[in-house]
């Protein structure tokens, strides 16, 4: 099939067009420092507060009503041990890696859900880590931060085609049976994934991630990285069914990994479930 032309050009070309948004300085150090999953609270700590503005961000979010704290915390150690690791390792990667956009441009976007679905995300893909057999290589601490990052591509369309962006969000609102990359071919001529993919590669992040960003939909992806891709992938639908309060069928789970038992995939749901509450705060609290 012949491929979209937009302006003349394909959807590639004119990725490659696009000016490339700044990945803010130390970010790729951040994200390869949260994924050791031995620090402790005075080395991430000593991680974070490299970032002042994240810094200030995790302190706030340690003293906010979410956290009711019972008296003020002062220092980030005290904040980072406040939130968890968990909390600190995937806010701090969002935190640096939303600086560049601005996603007020688009009126049909929501940065608030947007981050709170990439939490969830995070959450989920680390949470199946222990659960999925064939995971053995893969850590909690990547896994996390994949699905944290999976749909960046979106964040970049939004802030360089907010108009297109906007009419495609509210293509997929009008038509329950139009998803968001169908929308956006449509409109583009390429997807959330193909510029997801196209970022992560000129900003040189870990190949994981490039390959996350760019397939992590297809169920029936056998590449390199595949462990991950299909974690993430996992990961996203179990998140959007929970968003939607139904159940993942077992033909869904099946097409993402064969190997997961229906009871595991039921404690991973349940948990998530249980956290709905705090990472919306945070998301709220944060974005």
């Amino acid at each position: 099939m012949t491929e979209l032309k937009r302006n003349g050009m394909t959807g590639l070309e004119q990725l490659n067009t696009l000016k490339l948004p700044s990945l803010p300085a130390g970010t790729p150090y951040l994200i390869k420092s949260l994924s050791n999953e031995n620090i402790d609270f005075a080395e991430l700590a000593s991680i974070v507060e490299k970032f002042p503005s994240i810094a200030g961000k995790l302190i706030s979010l340690a003293n906010s009503v979410w956290s009711a704290p019972a008296s003020a915390i002062t220092s980030l150690e005290d904040a980072c041990a406040r939130l968890g690791f968990d909390v600190v390792r995937s806010t701090s990667i969002a935190l640096a890696i939303a600086t560049p956009f601005n996603p007020t441009k688009c009126p049909a976007f929501d940065p608030e859900y947007f981050w709170y679905s990439a939490l969830m995300t995070a959450d989920a893909a680390c949470r199946l880590v222990p659960v999925l057999s064939s995971s053995g290589n893969l850590k909690p601490s990547s896994a996390r931060a994949a699905g944290l990052l999976h749909n960046l591509g979106l964040l970049w369309l939004v802030d360089s085609f907010p108009d297109e962006v906007h009419q495609a969000l509210t293509m997929v609102k009008k038509d329950q049976f139009t998803t968001l990359q169908q929308a956006l071919l449509q409109i583009l001529g390429f997807d959330q994934m193909q510029a997801g993919g196209h970022l992560a590669s000129r900003w040189e992040l870990s190949e994981p991630l490039v390959l996350v960003m760019t397939h992590y939909s297809k169920t029936s992806y056998q590449g390199p990285q595949r462990e991950i891709i299909t974690t993430v992938g996992l990961a996203v639908k179990l998140v959007s069914n929970t968003l939607k309060e139904v159940s993942c069928t077992e033909q869904e789970t099946r097409q993402w990994n064969s190997e997961i038992s229906r009871d595991d995939l039921s404690e991973v749901s349940e948990q998530l479930n249980k956290q709905i509450v705090n990472i919306r705060a945070i998301a709220k609290e944060l974005f």
